[in-house]
């Protein structure tokens, strides 16, 4: 794991100012605004969603835990199979493209029933993507540089908690409906797919759980 480490940072020598304006961050940073615009966009609304079902407020609230839960159990599920496979981008693509789909199946049928399983949908494909996509930025930066690469995709990415909500709000007041907004939403998870799989190309694959174990 040493000799790895000063592998990495032999290849990304520059420190703390180059993860800044590395071309991998700036793309993990564009894909997670997009994640973020389309996560926060659709959950900060979940509850007014799941109240056009024509349920209580007590109701309401215990709905709301589905995506919830179903993203929880997401998020260790597709983190640990990532490992397995030994792959972070094809992860990160495919649960981008679950997100996707679920957004697309609620717009469709926002309204009714099916609208919360598109959001349970969406949901656990937002979270399933926190695995891969966190081990991805010290997979070429290490040590300070991580440390700033890390922080600077994370406050670009939480741009997208302003876009999303705004997205949304401003869909449903121009046509009446949450269709619209979460159409856009689905298209900024689409955005973030097309980028984990066309530019995310992190030239070291990770090694699989047995391989790894059984060189330790």
């Amino acid at each position: 794991m040493s000799h790895e480490r000063r592998q990495i940072e032999a290849h990304h020598a520059g420190g703390m100012l180059r993860a800044f304006y590395d071309p991998k961050v700036i793309m993990l940073s564009l894909n997670y605004i997009g994640i973020v615009t389309a996560s926060l966009g659709m959950l900060l609304f979940l509850p007014q969603i799941i109240k056009e079902l024509g349920v209580s407020n007590m109701e309401v609230g215990w709905l709301t835990m589905i995506p919830y839960i179903a993203g929880a159990i997401s998020m260790v599920f597709c983190g640990w199979l990532s490992d397995r496979l030994g792959d972070r981008r094809w992860s990160l693509f495919t649960t981008c493209v679950i997100s996707t789909v679920g957004l697309i199946i609620a717009g469709l049928t926002i309204g009714t029933w099916w609208a919360l399983v598109g959001i349970t949908i969406a949901a656990i494909g937002f979270y399933g993507t926190k695995g891969p996509f966190w081990s991805m930025p010290t997979m070429f930066l290490t040590g300070g540089a991580a440390a700033a690469g890390i922080a600077w995709i994370n406050s670009l990415g939480n741009l997208g908690g302003f876009f999303g909500p705004t997205l949304v709000g401003w869909a449903k007041n121009l046509t009446g409906s949450f269709a619209g907004g979460l159409y856009a939403l689905a298209l900024c998870a689409l955005v973030s797919a097309v980028i984990s799989l066309v530019w995310l190309h992190i030239p070291r694959r990770v090694i699989p759980a047995e391989a790894a174990l059984v060189a330790e």
